[in-house]
């Protein structure tokens, strides 16, 4: 199976040095289409205007957590179609 280098990558996390580290790591392996949010509300946001193939998020982050960030996805007919 190929993979799609340019499918929409969004990255997620409150601290914008892991961003930028999993960012460069990312385009490093050869994505070169990599979106990011600061928190999970913005997130949604973005994820509700552009289909995304692969969402990396950070677990522990305030006030929404990545575990709040999956069921807010989960739980919007919208965000339905955002691989699982």
């Amino acid at each position: 199976m190929a993979i799609d280098l340019t499918m929409p990558i969004l990255v997620v996390d409150d601290y914008p040095t892991m961003i930028r580290i999993v960012s460069n790591f990312l385009r490093q392996l050869g994505f070169c289409n990599i979106d990011s949010a600061l928190n999970g509300e913005a997130a949604l946001e973005l994820m509700g205007n552009r289909r995304y193939g692969l969402v990396l998020s950070d677990w522990n982050m305030e006030p929404m957590t990545g575990l709040d960030l999956v069921k807010a996805v989960r739980g919007d007919q919208r965000l339905h179609i955002v691989p699982r």
